[in-house]
């Protein structure tokens, strides 16, 4: 079933990263022009329970996916916001880091975290096909089957965001330290 699914949503897992992708470049060129002080944001040695990353990243992954019946418009803001956030801090993050560090920050938990976050991408785009299908072909939408297919996905989606979670909060800070 999961296979099926994940066919149905090459299409917009693309979109879901053009619109991220468009987002990181759009922060890693705003991060350019930014001159703040890291001592302004940057706080070393910050201990946070994977749990509480968990929740965060989940609540972020509801709401992208669940505002798609909202004809997609919220998804495609959030997938922008987030790829310019991380591009952004990126950039800040030069300030202080090196970018060994910068990739050992990101990358551990990055791996499982942005993939998650383009599938909800996915699946908040998800109506937004199924109208225009509905408009442009006249076809009947089983929206039992869909909210099912949905629900399947974000079940992914959780599961990728716990894994990564606990990567943030107790792989990715050895790693970090390792290229210090």
């Amino acid at each position: 079933m999961l296979r099926k699914l994940w066919l149905q949503e090459k299409k917009r897992l693309l979109i879901s990263s053009i619109l991220f992708s468009f987002g990181l470049l759009l922060g890693t060129l705003l991060g350019s022009f930014v001159n703040i002080h890291p001592d302004m944001y940057y706080r070393p040695e910050q201990e946070i329970e994977w749990y509480r990353l968990a929740l965060n990243n989940i609540a972020v992954a509801l709401l992208i996916a669940g505002t798609g019946f909202l004809l997609s418009i919220p998804t495609i803001i959030m997938l922008l916001f987030n790829g310019l956030m991380i591009g952004f801090i990126i950039m800040l993050s030069t300030a202080v880091h090196s970018f060994p560090t910068i990739l050992a920050g990101l990358l551990p938990h990055g791996i499982l975290e942005i993939p998650a976050l383009l599938l909800a991408g996915a699946i908040g785009l998800r109506p937004l096909g199924f109208f225009a299908r509905a408009i442009k072909l006249r076809e009947k939408i089983q929206w039992g089957k869909e909210a099912r297919q949905s629900v399947a996905l974000f079940a992914v989606v959780t599961v990728m965001l716990i894994a990564a979670s606990l990567i943030e909060a107790h792989i990715t800070p050895v790693i970090m330290n390792l290229t210090r």
